[in-house]
């Protein structure tokens, strides 16, 4: 025969009754925590720092001042122990021997600007006029044209230099040929002086050409 427990001691049957009331204590028992504690205060140290003070303080600039060098140290002179030293020999008692003394470098060549790149050109102090007066006063009409009776035009190219004297002469053209025109020209034009031409302003050699016209008067 199968014994039935009392429901009063079945611990099943208890379960949800003891659960609920366990519950309800734990809410009491933090309802009266709360309460009790219901304002917390915390007490904060607060440490004011010192307050720095900047001043800001003008610094006078320092200048370096530039000492001049040192002066070299004087050379002693040494005495000594050779006796075919002469004491007493000066620079002008020395005898130099330049024989085997290579010559100087030829002067660099000079520089001749074309007459239309020139940028002053050279200008013919007296103008044709002293041509013509030149060749008049030294009597330079060449003989055989003027004993037949012939005028004369020449055409003269040459290099006026730095300094105004033309030079390096040549008989562009010359009619009629091998009566002497062209020497007379040439002579004439080397007595005549110019007005440097000028390039970057500096004077330089210009080349140029001159047209003498003879005719007997």
């Amino acid at each position: 025969m199968k014994r039935r427990k009392d429901p009063k001691y079945d611990l099943k049957l208890q379960y949800k009754k003891v659960l609920e009331t366990s519950l309800v204590i734990t809410l009491l028992v933090i309802a009266v925590v709360l309460l009790a504690f219901k304002k917390f205060e915390f007490k904060r140290d607060v440490v004011q720092a010192d307050q720095v003070t900047i001043k800001a303080e003008d610094i006078p600039i320092t200048q370096q001042i530039k000492r001049p060098p040192p002066p070299a140290r004087p050379s002693i002179p040494v005495e000594s122990d050779d006796p075919d030293i002469d004491e007493d020999i000066t620079i002008d008692d020395v005898e130099w021997d330049i024989t085997d003394e290579p010559p100087p470098p030829p002067p660099p060549p000079e520089e001749t600007v074309d007459f239309f790149a020139v940028e002053e050109k050279p200008v013919l102090i007296g103008g044709k006029q002293a041509i013509m007066d030149y060749i008049n006063i030294h009597d330079l009409y060449p003989e055989m044209a003027r004993v037949a009776g012939i005028n004369g035009d020449v055409i003269i190219r040459f290099v006026v230099g730095p300094d105004g004297i033309p030079k390096n002469f040549t008989i562009a053209q010359e009619k009629p040929a091998e009566l002497g025109f062209g020497e007379a020209g040439i002579e004439a034009m080397r007595n005549m002086r110019f007005k440097p031409g000028k390039q970057r302003d500096r004077y330089v050699s210009v080349s140029m050409q001159q047209v003498i016209r003879f005719k007997i008067k």
